[in-house]
């Protein structure tokens, strides 16, 4: 699944497709309801789906949560984009009211993802409004995934609130290897053991030019996991099993 912080993915994700397809699996594409595309909004979520979106992100450097805590795309983004960080502040997403609630635009997208067979993730919402997505999804039957739950919390119980509700929970490979990494490997590992394998899913997120290929990037972070007592079985839960739940694949996985 092909995932960008500006635009929709879905045109590169046919051409790999097209490219791949004697390979033997299948690409997906996905948008990032950031404020180029439109934002928190149930029609960009059914454009985006007659366009082949499998996975809409909610706002990642575009919520108000990432732009509190000086996000490290943002940071990118500004390096590009003189002018960024004044349309950043701007243009900040709540996925909350002023009470507190789920914002009306948050539930009617949830509602468009659920009516469509659109698999959900919650970006870099704060916890806060990851538990109000997490408890309508749990209440409506929408697939979850909270990503990057340890840029807000690594309170154990905070995390399972997640999982007791449905969601998968989303642990990356890149933010272990940055130079300027705020999180250890032990750390993730811990909050794995709190969660356990069945809701837990693991990916690389790794883009940058300094960070190995991302099957290397996998690979290290497997291999680093099972140093640590994962077995096998539980890796290839949370690196196949888990994502294709998380997507809503039903097909059998091929054989080793």
């Amino acid at each position: 699944m092909l995932k960008s912080h500006l635009w929709l993915t879905t045109d590169r994700a046919a051409f790999l497709q097209s490219e791949a397809r004697d390979l033997g699996f299948t690409v997906y594409g996905s948008i990032t309801l950031n404020p180029p595309m439109g934002g928190v909004s149930a029609a960009v979520v059914e454009l985006a789906a007659a366009h082949g979106a499998r996975v809409v992100f909610l706002p990642t450097w575009g919520s108000a949560a990432d732009v509190a805590r000086g996000g490290y795309i943002a940071r990118l983004l500004g390096q590009v984009a003189p002018s960024f960080p004044g349309y950043e502040a701007k243009n900040a997403i709540s996925l909350l009211t002023p009470s507190g609630a789920l914002s009306g635009e948050c539930r009617e997208v949830i509602d468009a993802c659920l009516s469509l067979g659109l698999s959900l993730a919650t970006g870099h919402a704060s916890v806060a409004e990851s538990r109000a997505v997490a408890a309508y999804c749990a209440q409506v039957g929408q697939r979850l995934l909270v990503t990057h739950p340890l840029h807000y919390s690594r309170d154990p119980g905070e995390l399972r609130e997640f999982t007791d509700a449905g969601a998968f929970v989303e642990f990356c490979n890149a933010p272990l290897i940055h130079p300027d990494a705020h999180l250890s490997l032990r750390d993730v590992h811990d909050a794995m053991s709190a969660l356990g394998p069945e809701r837990v899913v693991l990916s690389t997120d790794a883009f940058s030019r300094w960070a190995p290929p991302e099957p290397e990037c996998l690979r290290m972070f497997t291999e680093q996991l099972a140093y640590l007592g994962w077995a096998p079985a539980q890796l290839r839960q949370m690196t196949a099993a888990n994502p294709r739940a998380f997507l809503g694949i039903t097909a059998p996985e091929a054989p080793l």
